[in-house]
């Protein structure tokens, strides 16, 4: 069995065409397609079907999928032999949060760079909920996000510190009442996908408290929210870090509510059993130290800390 199909066959997966895997390995689509057919069958089952444009894992895909993975992994362990002292070299890839990969992983990923030039680094980014996926499935190598209630029997967790999460709205808004229950409020929530944390955890505070609103903006973009609730369109709930400057120079004000300013737990995870590669290892300290031992970090102490809301059934207007 040739190690190049089984990358190959990872790589349609990861990437989720043929087109693109072609494009990521250097190879011709016809070279993706001839590499696949040899896989299959010396396996002896399709592991791929069409569903539109798009191709899917059959049943017996699924199953392989892991396996191929564990056999890479086996792979690229026994070619780091003999390598000891050496830098580290091979494919990192690693899924974060948008908020921490746009806000604070800028040092985080340049050290890498610097420390290890011949690892092939792919960062991607990904909501809390897929990123533990990813992880236990082979996907990425490490995820790096907020506790979404990550499956500590599938994955080794380790807690990269908390950042608070607070509620910020432009100078001009005039509905700053998120204490008092029972309201229908004249004000629009301006946030990003329903698998959010962020969103999940507001949109429970605000049914507990039985508030209501107009509206909800929802966007694909932190720098969009950010400029839409600046200009006065509505609020949002999101990590303090990412409007520090807006905070200091008053495009944006933080209002007080219980809901705001309560931290929000970053954590690191990969497989459990898996082998860290020098990789894994090297921004696996890189985070410790700019993360979990950094000073950007700002718990409020004083506030309960939060955990993962399950969410009951609630759907705001």
């Amino acid at each position: 069995m040739e190690l190049k199909n089984l990358r190959t066959f990872q790589t349609v997966v990861d990437q989720g065409s043929y087109q693109k895997a072609a494009e990521r390995l250097g190879y011709t689509q016809s070279t993706i397609t001839v590499q696949i057919q040899q896989l299959e069958e010396e396996l002896g089952v399709p592991l791929f079907e069409r569903v539109g444009r798009r191709m899917v894992l059959t049943e017996a895909g699924e199953r392989a999928l892991p396996q191929a993975r564990e056999l890479l992994e086996a792979a690229e362990r026994l070619l780091e032999c003999g390598k000891t002292g050496s830098v580290p070299t091979g494919t990192l890839r690693v899924d974060m949060a948008e908020t921490l990969l746009c806000y604070q992983m800028q040092p985080v990923i340049r050290a890498f760079r610097e420390r290890a030039p011949q690892v092939r680094l792919i960062v991607r980014s990904c909501n809390c909920m897929q990123i533990p996926q990813g992880v236990r499935t082979g996907a990425c190598d490490l995820g790096v996000g907020y506790d979404m209630d990550w499956n500590r029997e599938a994955l080794e967790v380790e807690s990269m510190g908390s950042y608070d999460i607070v509620l910020l709205v432009s100078p001009d808004f005039t509905e700053p009442d998120f204490t008092t229950p029972g309201q229908r409020k004249a004000a629009s929530l301006v946030t990003d996908e329903p698998d959010s944390i962020f969103r999940r955890r507001l949109e429970a505070y605000l049914c507990q408290r039985e508030i209501e609103l107009d509206v909800t903006l929802e966007l694909w973009s932190i720098e969009t929210i950010k400029r839409c609730v600046m200009s006065n369109l509505g609020f949002t709930y999101l990590p303090r870090f990412v409007a520090e400057e807006e905070l200091a120079d008053g495009r944006l004000v933080e209002l007080e509510a219980p809901i705001s300013g309560v931290p929000a737990p970053a954590l690191c995870a990969w497989r459990k059993g898996r082998w860290v590669t020098p990789a894994m290892e090297l921004f696996l300290s890189l985070l410790r130290e700019a993360l979990a031992e950094g000073e950007p970090l700002s718990a409020a102490a004083s506030a309960p800390a939060l955990g993962p809301f399950s969410g009951r059934a609630c759907r705001l207007k």
